[in-house]
């Protein structure tokens, strides 16, 4: 792990080595780097790829305030400064294609690509219901790491869908907690502050003003009910109508969480033809 100094803060990232232009990937709103091993697997050593922990996420540090895209942007920018990257192909999951937005839209020299992974649009308010069990985490301290994954294995989001990935993710999203168990990295405060900066951070304004060749992944299952998928089949096209250069590919039997924490060869065949293209 590196560590990077940007914006006032420290933040840890983590760098596959490869021959090709240098990705950097961007997580959603309570995960952390892990979430990349996939990704990394199938696109290294043709290209480099830089993931790092959001600050208040993962290792990196947890100021008391700072939560939007405007200041996620900062950050980003510092990161690219620090690998020495004047131009990047930006990728994005939730959260993280929400910040793919706000930047390339704010920075479009410093963005060779776009990728945006079930996200990038303006969060629905039920949206919030079916990622409550992520959100409601936070805070929580489990008896054991053991309590802790089965818990979440038992969520309807990851029935028969649970893999080493998965484990490996929430695994490092944990710290010991002060009764002797183990709880979430995660603070409640910065996600609190976050969700109600979305909020009042309209991205539909932004979509037609992306400049960089954008590739768009939808994941049509639900999470919790029948029907509740991060983003409709018409939101999805609407975005990528709006942005200018972008196409849309739906990866079927994914749910927002395992159209990245999988080894999906539509995900695989899409991005590295995109990023070869």
């Amino acid at each position: 792990m590196d560590r990077a100094t940007t914006n006032g803060i420290g933040l840890a990232a983590k760098l596959w080595p490869g021959s090709g232009p240098t990705i950097v990937a961007v997580h959603g709103l309570t995960a952390n780097h892990t979430c990349w091993y996939p990704l990394a697997d199938m696109v290294t050593p043709e290209f480099r790829l830089v993931a790092y922990d959001l600050r208040g996420r993962g290792d990196s540090d947890k100021p008391d305030r700072g939560y939007s895209l405007a200041e996620h942007a900062r950050d980003l920018v510092g990161l690219l400064d620090h690998f020495g990257l004047g131009r990047a192909i930006v990728m994005g999951h939730s959260l993280g294609a929400a910040i793919g937005v706000w930047f390339a839209a704010h920075h479009p020299t410093r963005v060779e690509k776009l990728i945006l992974i079930d996200g990038g649009l303006d969060v629905r308010a039920e949206v919030f219901d079916s990622i409550a069990p992520a959100v409601n985490r936070l805070g929580v301290e489990f008896p054991s790491l053991e309590i802790y994954l089965g818990m979440l294995r038992d969520l309807p989001m990851f029935g028969g869908r649970w893999n080493e990935h998965l484990t490996r993710y929430f695994t490092y999203d944990v710290e010991p907690g002060p009764g002797g168990g183990v709880r979430s990295k995660v603070p409640r405060h910065a996600i609190e502050e976050e969700v109600a900066s979305l909020a009042r951070t309209p991205l539909r304004a932004l979509h037609h003003t992306i400049a960089a060749p954008t590739l768009l992944l939808r994941a049509p299952d639900a999470l919790l009910g029948a029907d509740d998928c991060l983003m409709t089949p018409e939101e999805a096209e609407a975005l990528a109508r709006a942005i200018p250069r972008c196409r849309l590919v739906v990866v079927p039997d994914t749910n927002h969480y395992t159209i990245l924490l999988g080894d999906h060869a539509l995900v695989k065949r899409e991005v590295l033809a995109f990023l070869r293209g």
